[in-house]
């Protein structure tokens, strides 16, 4: 849903901080089901799950905000090197997609996760800044109860 609304539907504006991205989802395979992670600039830092479930409004937990602004701000540099996109397939198996979403389009990036993995791809930063964010949703999580 959310690669169907515009920053300004939801209040997100550009900002020194964010001035061309607002918001950066990551989305891979595990057991043959897909994982989203979802980081706005607005703080709003989710994980989902198709196999149903998921963690959402993590953003209020300081330090994964911090590592959703580090993703975001990240951003800022790689969605120059994607292309831009209208269409928002899934990924496939052992492969990463990153959406980037910025106030002038959506940009994609399809890479392939071993390469992410072995830092052998361009993107393993981003891939790296992503699965930050979701460990400190999940010491979050797990901290919680």
């Amino acid at each position: 849903m959310i690669l169907s609304l515009t920053p300004d539907v939801i209040g997100i504006r550009q900002s020194d901080a964010n001035p061309n991205v607002w918001g950066v989802l990551m989305e891979f395979q595990i057991a043959g089901h897909v994982t989203t992670l979802v980081c706005l600039a607005d703080g709003t830092t989710s994980l989902y799950f198709s196999s149903g479930g998921g963690v959402i409004g993590a953003g209020a937990y300081e330090p994964v905000a911090n590592a959703s602004s580090h993703l975001i701000a990240m951003a800022e540099s790689y969605f120059p090197l994607m292309q831009l996109t209208r269409q928002f397939p899934l990924p496939s198996p052992s492969r990463v997609r990153f959406y980037v979403l910025t106030f002038s389009g959506t940009y994609t990036a399809d890479r392939d996760e071993s390469a992410l993995k072995q830092r052998n791809d361009v993107f393993y930063p981003l891939f790296y800044a992503g699965h930050e964010v979701i460990a400190q949703i999940r010491h979050h999580a797990s901290a919680a109860g």
